[in-house]
Formats: structure tokens, C-alpha cells, sequence
């Protein structure tokens, strides 16, 4: 286990019917709010209008930004920064799931910059990538079990014109306060509640394949949260509106990057550089685009360490593996945990998103660019080079 410091400073109010407490949590943070929003699902299904009659009974005046796109675009996210300032909005309200959390986050840094986000997120000379000295206070409602960003320090931005996708994260990026309220999840798509389900997966389950040793507690709790979220996702697919288990993924998802499950063991995290990668160049979306890599990854690496794969086949799929052959225990597990994927629908393709192998060599070197820290190599067990991601992407085709 690796030293660590823990600071979660954001005020989580968790609970079915709590988005209700979004006029006086507001008023408690600014007088003016920019609300953040997607493209649609918030204005069309009514939390808008809700949300906006609690703020304006708690005296907070807004200003409704509406567009963020899925996988969140630098230039919208500039654009939304110059309106706030425009408008003299003194807080970010994001309300959906985690494209909109994440751009809300950043609009809130940009709104405080003369600099265009993309300064803050990435350059070729790390040095010279901005640093973030002050954002707008933020406050989030996702409306997706997913990726936990109404809890964490972090946001992923895409720059369409480069095709690049990248992390960008800061202390001044903490929420003052989400309102996790899992009945804003109840009427999801399907497809939605599946793709959210292999993002919270992935967040705890990477690390704990490519982080240092003696991490049992930390194992415990990915393990925990991973069967967890197995065991809920095929209720909600059976019944959608089962507030119990929305409730469930929902706290499952804030939980996995809340900061507990990988204190200790930070990661490197391979398969979300990946698909940022693809995300970035094909505009898939994330849980889809880790759904299809997983399984490549799983199968491409697990000889580097089938001990942990092993651990997995006993504790997630309760598999006696004490007399089994560890390449084989951690290959019985691969192949149960794709077997499970298949059976709730979310085991897919590269090819049955139409992405062939066209930009494959231009893949490679983009994350090795962004996420290869100047190497030629990123992260994993064992570095995976050039070599190492055409093999996995095209394993994914």
C-alpha cells in the first residue's frame, strides 16, 4: 500500500425526494446561479422547471446553460464560462450525468480565467499546462448512476478539433454540496443504467488490477461494490423503477471514487485511458466504450498478475479455485464475468459501434501522448507500449 492523504470536503445530502433541499443548499453557497444542463433529458422530463421553483423560492436568481454535449466539449465549455461572466453568476449548478458534472466543474474554473480550459487540461509541455488558482463554487445533482464526479476533485474535457480527451483536476473543483437523489435515476434508459453500471465497475475494479500490492481492505471494498452493482443492475433490468436498488447503484457510484476504494492504491488506470482515447475520436459514450475494452484488457494482461483475477473468481462468482491452476482460475473468471456481460446486455464491439481499424495507429499514439507523461509507454502492472495497445484495440474490434 503507497502513502496517501484523504480530504473529501463535499457536503453529500443522499436520499430519495431530497432534491427538494436544491433551493436552500443554493442560497447557502451564492446569490446567482449558472444551471448546467445536457441537451435535453433535464428540461424535457420537468427536473428543470422543479429545480428552478426551489431556487426561486429561496430568493437564488439563475441563468439556464443548456447543450453539454456527452464526452463535454472544450469550446462549449468556454462558451458557458463567458456567459456566466456575462451574467455576473457568483456559483455552477450542474444538474445530469457526468458529462454535465464534469463541464460544470470546469465552467466553473474557466469562469474565473482569462484562459481557455483546454490550458488547464493538457499541453505537450507539461509544464506549461496551467494550473487551476480559483473556480466558482460548484453544486451538482446527478441524474446517473455513473461516475461519481459529484464527489470527487476531477472532470474529463474533449478537444473535438484534436480529437483529445483528457482529466483535468484541482482541489478549488470539489462541490460545496451534491443532492444524490436516486429517484432522479428512476427513468433512465435502459442502455444508460447499463453503460453507468460498467463505469462504477471500472472504478474500482482497475486499480485493483494494476495497483500495488497488500491492498486488502481496498480489495474489499472493489469486490464489495463490484458485486454489489452486479447483483442490482439485474434488478433494475427486470424493475426499473425500484427505488431500493436505485438507491443502491446510486451510493455504489458515488462511493468508487469518493476516495476510500483506492486510497492507498492509485491506480494507474489503463482501460479509462483507452477509452478516452476512442470516446475522443468516435463520440461513443464512456460506459459503453469501457464495456467494449475490458474484456480485451482483462484477457491481453491477466498472465501479469492472474492472482488477482483469481481472487475475483472466488470472491465475486464464489468459485473454488483452491485446487485450480492460477492462469486457469483467472481465465474462469474473465470468461464468467463476459458470460455475465452478454447476459445483461452489455458486452459489445468496437465494430458494432462502426468503428473499424482506420484510426487505430493514430489511437495508439494519441494515448501514448496524453497519457504516456512524455514516455513512450502508459501505465499498467507493466507498461504497455505501442506494441501492447494495437494488440488490445484490436482485440476490441
Amino acid at each position: 500500500m503507497e502513502s496517501f492523504v484523504f480530504r473529501n470536503p463535499v457536503k453529500i445530502i443522499f436520499g430519495v425526494g431530497e432534491v427538494k433541499k436544491a433551493g436552500e443548499e443554493a442560497a447557502g453557497i451564492g446569490k446567482k446561479a449558472l444551471i448546467v444542463t445536457g441537451q435535453s433529458h433535464v428540461k424535457k422530463s420537468g427536473l428543470f422547471d422543479r429545480i428552478a421553483g426551489y431556487l426561486t423560492d429561496a430568493g437564488v436568481e439563475f441563468v439556464h446553460f443548456e447543450g453539454i454535449e456527452p464526452n463535454p466539449r472544450a469550446a462549449t465549455i468556454d462558451r458557458a464560462g463567458e456567459i456566466a461572466r456575462q451574467n455576473d453568476c457568483d456559483m455552477v449548478l450542474g444538474v445530469g450525468g457526468g458529462s454535465t458534472m464534469d463541464a460544470s466543474k470546469a465552467i466553473a474554473v474557466v469562469t474565473r480565467s482569462a484562459h481557455p480550459i483546454w490550458d488547464y487540461v493538457y499541453n505537450e509541455d507539461s509544464e506549461k499546462k496551467r494550473e487551476v488558482e480559483e473556480a466558482l463554487p460548484i453544486m451538482l445533482i446527478p441524474t446517473v448512476a455513473a461516475t461519481a464526479s459529484e464527489g470527487n476533485r476531477g472532470g474529463i474535457i474533449t478537444n473535438w478539433e484534436t480529437n483529445q480527451k483528457a482529466g483535468l483536476f484541482s482541489d478549488h473543483m470539489y462541490p460545496k454540496v451534491s443532492i444524490v437523489d436516486p429517484e432522479l435515476t428512476a427513468t433512465l434508459p435502459r442502455q444508460t443504467t447499463i453503460d453507468g453500471a460498467i463505469d462504477i465497475i471500472s472504478h474500482v475494479i482497475e486499480s485493483y488490477f494494476t495497483g500495488p500490492d497488500n491492498t486488502p481492505l481496498q480489495d474489499r471494498f472493489s469486490e464489495g461494490i463490484m458485486r454489489t452493482v452486479m447483483e442490482n443492475l439485474e434488478i433494475l433490468l427486470e424493475e426499473p423503477g425500484n427505488l431500493d436498488a436505485r438507491a443502491t447503484m446510486s451510493w455504489c457510484s458515488t462511493m468508487a471514487l469518493l476516495g476510500p476504494v483506492n486510497l492507498g492504491r492509485p491506480g494507474p488506470f489503463p482501460l479509462h485511458f483507452i477509452e478516452h482515447v476512442i470516446s475522443g475520436h468516435y463520440d461513443i459514450s464512456h460506459g459503453r466504450g469501457l464495456a467494449i475494452m475490458l474484456p480485451p484488457l482483462m484477457r491481453y494482461t491477466f498472465r501479469d498478475r492472474p492472482e488477482k483475477y483469481a481472487q475475483l473468481a472466488k470472491n465475486i462468482f464464489f468459485i473454488d479455485t483452491d485446487k485450480m491452476d492460477l492462469q486457469k482460475a483467472a481465465e474462469t473468471f474473465i470468461s464468467r464475468f463476459e458470460d455475465w456481460m452478454k447476459k445483461v446486455g452489455m458486452y459489445a464491439r468496437l465494430s458494432d459501434e462502426g468503428i473499424g481499424d482506420e484510426r487505430l495507429e493514430k489511437m495508439v499514439e494519441d494515448t501514448i501522448e496524453v497519457y504516456g507523461g512524455g514516455k513512450d509507454h502508459i501505465g499498467s502492472y507493466r507498461p504497455l507500449y505501442r506494441d501492447d495497445l494495437a494488440a488490445i484495440f484490436r482485440m476490441g474490434l
